[in-house]
Protein backbone atom coordinates (compact mmCIF):
# COMPACT_ATOMS: atom_id res chain seq x y z
CA UNK A 1 0.00 0.00 0.00
CA UNK A 2 1.26 3.19 -0.56
CA UNK A 3 1.85 5.95 1.66
CA UNK A 4 0.09 9.54 1.45
CA UNK A 5 2.51 12.54 1.46
CA UNK A 6 1.44 16.04 1.06
CA UNK A 7 3.48 17.98 -1.46
CA UNK A 8 3.64 20.57 0.77
CA UNK A 9 4.24 20.88 4.69
CA UNK A 10 2.39 22.41 7.62
CA UNK A 11 5.63 23.65 9.30
CA UNK A 12 7.34 25.35 6.06
CA UNK A 13 6.91 29.06 5.37
CA UNK A 14 4.50 29.95 2.35
CA UNK A 15 2.49 32.92 1.23
CA UNK A 16 -1.26 32.84 1.88
CA UNK A 17 -4.03 35.20 0.81
CA UNK A 18 -7.24 35.66 3.35
CA UNK A 19 -10.08 37.21 2.18
CA UNK A 20 -12.47 39.09 4.29
CA UNK A 21 -15.73 40.71 4.28
CA UNK A 22 -15.56 44.72 4.96
CA UNK A 23 -12.97 46.75 5.08
CA UNK A 24 -10.03 46.19 7.66
CA UNK A 25 -7.82 49.06 8.19
CA UNK A 26 -3.62 48.83 7.13
CA UNK A 27 -2.67 49.71 10.72
CA UNK A 28 -3.65 46.07 11.86
CA UNK A 29 -1.16 44.67 9.11
CA UNK A 30 0.85 44.07 12.24
CA UNK A 31 -1.61 41.95 14.18
CA UNK A 32 -2.10 39.91 11.00
CA UNK A 33 1.56 38.49 11.09
CA UNK A 34 2.66 41.81 8.75
CA UNK A 35 0.56 40.72 5.93
CA UNK A 36 -0.31 43.72 3.17
CA UNK A 37 -4.12 44.38 3.84
CA UNK A 38 -5.68 45.82 0.47
CA UNK A 39 -9.04 46.81 -0.39
CA UNK A 40 -11.52 46.31 -2.96
CA UNK A 41 -14.88 45.58 -4.27
CA UNK A 42 -16.99 42.74 -5.10
CA UNK A 43 -19.68 42.99 -7.60
CA UNK A 44 -19.73 46.39 -7.06
CA UNK A 45 -21.45 46.48 -4.13
CA UNK A 46 -19.19 44.67 -1.17
CA UNK A 47 -16.26 46.03 -0.06
CA UNK A 48 -13.82 43.15 1.13
CA UNK A 49 -10.05 42.82 2.14
CA UNK A 50 -7.47 40.86 1.17
CA UNK A 51 -4.81 40.24 3.44
CA UNK A 52 -1.09 38.52 1.27
CA UNK A 53 1.98 37.40 2.92
CA UNK A 54 4.41 35.18 3.83
CA UNK A 55 3.89 33.06 7.03
CA UNK A 56 6.03 30.76 8.79
CA UNK A 57 4.11 27.87 8.93
CA UNK A 58 0.49 26.78 8.71
CA UNK A 59 0.30 27.60 12.83
CA UNK A 60 0.98 31.43 12.29
CA UNK A 61 -1.82 31.05 9.78
CA UNK A 62 -4.38 29.78 12.23
CA UNK A 63 -3.23 32.45 14.96
CA UNK A 64 -4.09 35.25 11.54
CA UNK A 65 -7.37 33.18 11.25
CA UNK A 66 -8.36 33.31 14.63
CA UNK A 67 -7.03 37.04 15.12
CA UNK A 68 -9.33 38.19 12.20
CA UNK A 69 -12.16 35.68 14.26
CA UNK A 70 -11.84 37.83 17.56
CA UNK A 71 -12.02 41.35 15.65
CA UNK A 72 -15.46 39.72 14.16
CA UNK A 73 -14.14 39.80 10.05
CA UNK A 74 -16.26 37.48 8.18
CA UNK A 75 -13.44 35.33 6.52
CA UNK A 76 -14.75 34.69 2.81
CA UNK A 77 -11.51 32.68 1.77
CA UNK A 78 -7.92 31.48 2.88
CA UNK A 79 -5.71 30.15 -0.23
CA UNK A 80 -2.01 29.07 -0.33
CA UNK A 81 -0.55 30.95 -3.38
CA UNK A 82 2.88 30.10 -3.03
CA UNK A 83 5.13 27.85 -1.24
CA UNK A 84 8.76 25.86 -1.67
CA UNK A 85 7.37 22.81 -3.22
CA UNK A 86 4.49 24.44 -5.02
CA UNK A 87 6.52 27.06 -6.71
CA UNK A 88 9.31 24.51 -7.75
CA UNK A 89 6.38 22.34 -9.15
CA UNK A 90 4.66 25.40 -11.71
CA UNK A 91 7.94 26.79 -12.79
CA UNK A 92 9.16 22.91 -14.03
CA UNK A 93 5.25 22.11 -15.09
CA UNK A 94 5.09 19.02 -13.24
Amino acid sequence: MEKYRPISSMFEPATYRIGILGTLEKKWSDYCGGMTIEHAIVLDQNPITILTGLLADQSALVGVINTLYDMGCPIISVECVENGVTSELFRFGR
